[in-house]
């Protein structure tokens, strides 16, 4: 039997794309680097630029015909309201209270309120403790 070459089909479609490549980018640096290419590419943003102004004024003129706010009024509209509230906020923290103005300062609060007790008729009463029981700690001497 005759052995038949093998082809190898990845190396032929990658050389085959690298050449492609490579002509292609040779065309595009040596279309790209004239005069003629870069005065069309001015040209082209300008009407661009053009085409843009004229589609917002036709836009803002059509808004205003019906008597609707355009993007610049609704920016300037947050504006205000944003200046309003820091005003607002400033007025409301002058004009509040001292203590909810500023945290009070100091230790902690340890005096624990009377402990309370039920009695049989079902009324609360308080329960004082002994100044002798305070001392042990809360503790009761048998």
């Amino acid at each position: 039997m005759s052995e038949k070459p093998q082809i190898d089909l990845e190396a032929s479609f990658r050389e085959m794309v690298t050449q492609w490549e490579r002509n292609f980018d040779a065309f595009a640096n040596q279309f790209m680097g004239t005069e003629s290419f870069s005065k069309s590419m001015n040209q082209a943003q300008d009407a661009q630029l053009k085409a843009q102004q004229a589609f917002r004024n036709w836009v803002s003129h059509n808004l205003e015909a019906m008597h609707l706010p355009s993007r610049d009024d609704i920016l300037r509209i947050g504006e205000a309201v944003h200046r309003l509230d820091r005003r607002l906020a400033r007025i409301e923290e002058h004009l509040a209270p001292p203590d909810t103005q500023v945290q009070k300062k100091g230790p902690p609060r340890t005096k624990q309120p009377p402990v309370r007790a039920e009695a049989d008729d079902g009324k609360v009463k308080k329960v004082k403790k002994d100044k002798k029981a305070k001392a042990n700690g809360g503790k009761e001497e048998s």
